[in-house]
């Protein structure tokens, strides 16, 4: 009786919840098309290396939380696995957030310690450094975890940059829209090029849609940048031949804060959150020099590929010295699509991923790193909360696991 009440409420929400909200109407399909290159090759890989990462934690009565992250990384040679690091690392406190920042932390330590030899290092999400815009005003715990993330991956750049190994970082489900909306700008200047200062400085359609709007611009392109869809669906459904996109080598995330568009900030380097963060000191000063060691190296660039099988559409971040992208990203003020030359050189790169994804993985290695990381929560309460309890004790305190948590094993009998 009562789910037959819960059912007519929720179809009822739906609706509303929907109500007027745009699907993806794909009018400018071809504009996709224009930077799409149909590729099914493969290259020779040679030796690469692999990175993944997991994450569980527990709260405590009083919101004490204890999180545990551990990742792995294996090199390969050919198909045959020739090397291996996993680790573990534990923070705890009260009420940690951002606990998926140490995690990735570890995840790059993993990897810069099986990069000997190594032509190519892939890992599990993204590589563009962010950072939040307030960042400056979070609590302590916050900003060391952005610290620790952002350290840790510099690293990871300079050692894979060292060696000369091209650097991946391979999106399942991603939700930006840094190519769509630079093509949509791009689009939108043929008409209106008295706007392209403004949008040069934007990234996001909202942002695209108010300089639009300003210079009352109507019509399709309005359409197009309403409605709600991100680059990976784009392509998915605008492409069904395999290949990539050309590269979008991406500026520092910081000058497109909304602070920062509107002080007409064109780089890195003259940004008041780089400003604020020197100022403050402490970990926020670390946090802005390591910013600073990012944007004095080449900019990472972002494409979209679909592997040899067609299965699949995938983001990949790439470092920029893999494409032959010269210049600190530092100085960069917007986005920009790569040359031909930098295009070619992603072929290789894109016919080393094909070789890596038999049908119907992509990159099968990351799979293998994910089964040897992968921290499963019957795992972690047998094996894990008993030796954390056990700790906690011997260090004096009194653990009593959260009433929420009791309550949803009791419910779960």
């Amino acid at each position: 009786m009562a789910e037959d009440l819960f059912n007519e409420a929720l179809s009822r929400r739906l609706g509303e919840a929907l109500l007027g909200l745009k699907p993806p109407k794909l009018a400018y399909a071809d504009v996709y098309l224009g930077v799409w290159h149909g590729f099914d090759g493969f290259g020779d890989v040679g030796r690469f290396a692999v990175a993944d990462g997991s994450c569980a934690s527990t709260v405590f009565r009083g919101g004490f939380r204890v999180v545990v992250v551990r990742a792995a990384a294996l090199s390969y040679e050919g198909w045959r696995l020739a090397g291996s690091v996993c680790d573990v690392d534990v923070k705890a406190g009260l009420r940690l957030r951002r606990a998926s920042l140490y995690m990735r932390a570890l995840e790059f330590s993993c990897l810069s310690r099986v990069l000997d030899g190594v032509s190519l290092a892939i890992c599990d999400g993204h590589i563009y450094p962010t950072v939040h815009p307030a960042i400056y005003k979070g609590p302590r715990q916050v900003v060391d975890a952005y610290r620790r993330y952002l350290s840790s991956l510099l690293s990871l750049f300079r050692e894979a940059w060292r060696r000369g190994a091209a650097l991946v970082g391979l999106v399942k489900d991603s939700s930006v829209n840094y190519v769509r909306a630079r093509l949509l700008a791009n689009a939108a200047l043929r008409g209106c090029p008295e706007v392209a200062q403004a949008l040069a400085r934007e990234r996001g359609p909202a942002g695209i849609l108010r300089v639009l709007r300003g210079a009352g611009v109507s019509g399709p392109i309005i359409d197009e940048l309403e409605s709600f869809t991100s680059d990976e669906e784009v392509f998915d459904e605008c492409v069904k031949e395999p290949g990539f996109s050309t590269p979008l080598a991406l500026a520092p995330q910081p000058i497109f804060f909304g602070e920062e568009v509107k002080a007409g900030v064109e780089s890195w380097w003259e940004s008041r959150l780089r400003e604020r963060l020197l100022r403050a000191g402490g970990e926020l000063r670390e946090v802005a020099e390591v910013l600073d060691g990012f944007y004095e190296m080449p900019p990472t660039a972002t494409f979209y590929w679909r592997p040899w099988h067609g299965i699949g559409v995938f983001r990949v971040d790439i470092s920029g010295w893999s494409l032959g992208l010269n210049g600190p990203c530092g100085d960069m003020g917007r986005d920009v699509f790569v040359e031909e030359d930098a295009i070619e050189r992603c072929r290789g790169i894109v016919a080393a991923l094909n070789a890596l994804s038999p049908e119907p993985y992509a990159v099968k290695p990351l799979l293998d790193a994910d089964l040897v990381v992968r921290l499963s929560r019957r795992e972690y309460r047998e094996f894990y909360e008993p030796q954390i309890i056990e700790e906690m004790r011997k260090a004096g305190f009194k653990p009593q696991l959260a009433k929420r948590r009791i309550r949803e094993e009791a419910l779960a009998e």
